[in-house]
């Protein structure tokens, strides 16, 4: 072979040669992209489904937490709810703390009988109902809680029970006391609810339903009667159960007849009832209408039964109907007030218009705090007003006088009289 055949006969080989070469270099480069793109996608597909669907802190609907989507079928761990997880080695993360917070103490603030008849009654034909509070309003609308005794229903129906020497029928003006005074729940149980038979009392829970005023110690049967009003605060669920020892022929609830609750002649189940609202609220308010008219001291008979609830479970007894107050007591640390005497009435006496406003502060557990606002009732309105100076270091020194025989030593400072503490702090 010549020589410019050789030449040419190398330069196809070398032509062959690169373009093999090329070709090898294409086919390299496509395998590693697709290498590349292959390992991605098997990494993704190892993604758990909780880090895509939640975030690791989402609390919803009250603190409960949404439920995870299922993990993928590449998932090798189950899916903790809050907590991401990974095939991949375990990270290790900072331990955290959990701190409990106590729940506050109750605070309650209570006065005694309230009347919305005869000179009441007319006050508020001229003034409205919401002018019956104003001057204690500040010592009531900050509790948690603020109960009264409603003495009377609240209507225009029925008619009046005639064998009765005293009956009441109050204005339905004074719900709207009630509810601007931040008053939250009534008793109905008492010696005056059924003055004007049935219908003045259904009317008069009716009322008090549509205003949102809670109550206890009366209604449409026994069961109805005897029933807790529940009220939800800032310091847990409260139970308020009222009776009457004061018990007018056919004023007790019957089985299906309505009436008042009760505390005779089913002793047991009074406590039991007691036992029951133990379990099922934080807080057990029990309200007694007993006692003597007229008499500053608590009888043997109020005092067994405030020992007897108290071991079934109450936290706080307040008592009423004498029209005057009565002193303090503490039993296996609850407090028991005996009698706060009258707090929106037309009384005729200077000691029958000596009342104050209860306030506690009772923990979950311990002794219980009080402090003590006195209050003198107009004596041609019958509308409360706090009282200072002396006429309020009367009524507070008549106070401390009746407690100190019971037990309790009250510390009287300027206007106010206080009970394990020198004031209240919210």
């Amino acid at each position: 072979m010549d020589a410019p055949r050789r030449r040419r006969s190398g330069n196809r080989r070398w032509a062959i040669a690169a373009g093999l070469l090329w070709l090898i270099t294409i086919a390299l480069a496509a395998f590693y992209m697709w290498d590349v793109h292959t390992d991605t996608s098997a990494a993704a597909s190892q993604t758990p489904a909780s880090e895509t669907s939640m975030p690791s802190t989402a609390v919803l609907d009250g603190g409960r937490r949404p439920a995870a989507a299922a993990p993928s079928a590449s998932a090798t761990s189950p899916t903790t709810i809050g907590i991401p997880t990974t095939t991949e080695a375990p990270t290790t993360t900072a331990s955290t703390t959990t701190t409990t917070t106590e729940p506050p103490s109750l605070f309650v603030a209570a006065g005694g009988d309230v009347l919305a008849d005869r000179k009441v009654g007319v006050f508020m034909d001229e003034n409205g109902g919401e002018a019956v509070f104003t001057h204690v309003r500040p010592l009531l609308e900050t509790a948690h809680l603020t109960f009264v005794n409603l003495e009377g229903p609240l209507s225009d129906k029925g008619t009046r029970a005639a064998w009765k020497e005293y009956t009441f029928r109050g204005r339905p003006a004074m719900i709207d006391g009630l509810v601007s005074a931040g008053i939250d729940v009534v008793s109905l149980a008492n010696n005056h609810s059924n003055d004007y038979g049935t219908a003045a009392l259904l009317d008069t829970i009716a009322r008090l339903d549509e205003a949102g005023v809670h109550h206890a110690g009366a209604g449409a049967d026994a069961a109805a009667a005897s029933a807790p009003a529940i009220l939800l605060t800032p310091a847990g669920t409260v139970a308020v159960l009222a009776f009457t020892d004061i018990i007018p022929g056919g004023f007790a609830a019957g089985s299906d007849t309505p009436g008042v609750n009760a505390t005779t002649p089913n002793r047991k189940k009074l406590l039991a009832d007691i036992a029951a609202a133990d379990k099922r609220a934080d807080y057990v308010i029990v309200s007694f209408h007993w006692g003597t008219e007229y008499e500053s001291r608590a009888n043997r008979e109020q005092r067994r039964l405030a020992h007897q609830v108290i071991d079934a479970g109450a936290d706080l007894v307040i008592g009423h109907h004498p029209h005057v107050i009565q002193g303090l007591e503490l039993y296996r640390d609850r407090l028991i007030a005996y009698s706060l005497g009258d707090f929106v009435w037309d009384h005729y006496s200077v000691e029958t218009g000596e009342t104050f406003v209860l306030q506690v502060t009772a923990p979950r557990a311990g002794p219980p705090s009080a402090m003590m606002a006195p209050v003198y009732l107009d004596e041609s309105t019958g509308v409360p007003e706090p009282v200072t100076g002396k006429h309020a270091a009367s009524i507070l020194s008549r106070l401390a006088r009746l407690s100190s025989d019971l037990g309790v030593e009250l510390m009287v400072s300027g206007d106010r009289a206080f009970f394990n503490t020198t004031e209240h702090t919210e």
